[in-house]
């Protein structure tokens, strides 16, 4: 692939493909860094892609697994984070931030009691237990991207939950 069918390429599905990212629900500035990095990962690997619909389908199926990347990292930014406070919070101290995040902690926990079983089986063992999604799918003896579609169910669904 030279430069200019790149670029092609670039104009004729730059617009569609942020509207995809839109679709998962995530802010426009994540939205277009996902498609820029997707664009990236084309020009790198444009050597080994042959027809223009092994490009659009590349193109769709990158911008997926930039998403699930995507929400997969900030849910551990939320761990690290979650576990800072703990740290810094004395144990007799209970500030007015603790109290609020006990009661996003309980909220969080409730809406995990609401999802359905095998979707809060397969958060319980990444969040809590931390294991992989490779993982979790060999131990439940299912494919890998289920463990991603009941994962980003059950985090869309805590999202919700959270935000009302």
């Amino acid at each position: 692939m030279d430069r200019k069918l790149f670029e092609q390429i670039y104009i004729s599905h730059w617009e569609e493909l942020l509207k995809y990212a839109y679709s998962f629900r995530i802010e426009q500035k994540q939205a277009e860094e996902i498609v820029q990095d997707v664009f990236l990962s084309l020009w790198q690997r444009r050597n080994d892609l042959t027809s223009d619909a092994d490009i659009k389908s590349y193109l769709y199926k990158a911008i997926k697994y930039k998403v699930f990347d995507f929400f997969r990292k900030e849910s551990r930014k939320q761990l690290v984070t979650d576990e800072l406070r703990l740290q810094v919070c004395d144990a007799h101290c209970y500030t007015e931030q603790e109290v609020q995040f006990n009661e996003v902690k309980k909220l969080i926990g409730h809406a995990i009691e609401k999802l359905p079983c095998r979707c809060r089986e397969i958060y319980v063992l990444s969040r809590n237990e931390g294991l992989k999604n490779k993982e979790i799918a060999h131990k439940l003896s299912i494919s890998e991207k289920t463990v991603e579609q009941h994962l980003t169910k059950a985090l869309r669904f805590l999202r919700q939950k959270i935000n009302q």
